[in-house]
């Protein structure tokens, strides 16, 4: 009879210990919240230009977190690169653009220019570029410089 009550013990024991382990084993983890800002390209070259005009390029992203992203900041790296972000926030799995104009003037050759974003991402600053080249018509150079 012993023998019986020592094995009804240790199947009680045992019992609690999976229950325990099943209780955890459901649980679930707290999701971590953050924004993820993915650019379709970072780079975009706008090839040729005769420098005439303003060069205008649209950085397309979306934002493939859990939560909102703001972008706080989008800056050129000179005078002649403005950028415009989206004033409001973009919604997990939503997209939009980042729309720069760079300014030729007194540019004659190739450039890279770069626009720095910083946001509430996980990646909190991103430099996009804009490369190419301006080349202008030899009779419009020599008529500015006579």
């Amino acid at each position: 009879m012993k023998s019986i009550y020592q094995y009804f013990i240790l199947f009680v024991l045992l019992s609690n210990f999976s229950c325990g382990e099943a209780g955890l084993a459901t649980k679930e983890t707290p999701k971590k919240e953050f924004a993820e800002i993915k650019f379709q390209s970072e780079r975009i070259d706008i090839g040729i230009i005769d420098g005439k005009s303003n060069a205008n390029v649209a950085f397309k992203f979306s934002n493939a977190g859990n939560i909102p992203l703001t972008i706080t900041e989008a800056k050129g790296n000179c005078h002649c690169v403005q950028a415009k972000a989206p004033e409001k926030g973009i919604e997990p799995g939503d997209s939009s653009v980042i729309s720069v104009s760079f300014d030729p003037a007194g540019v004659t050759t190739l450039f890279q220019r770069t626009v720095m974003i910083l946001s509430n991402a996980t990646r909190d600053s991103v430099e996009l570029y804009i490369t190419g080249e301006v080349k202008r018509d030899p009779k419009e150079v020599i008529k500015k410089t006579h």
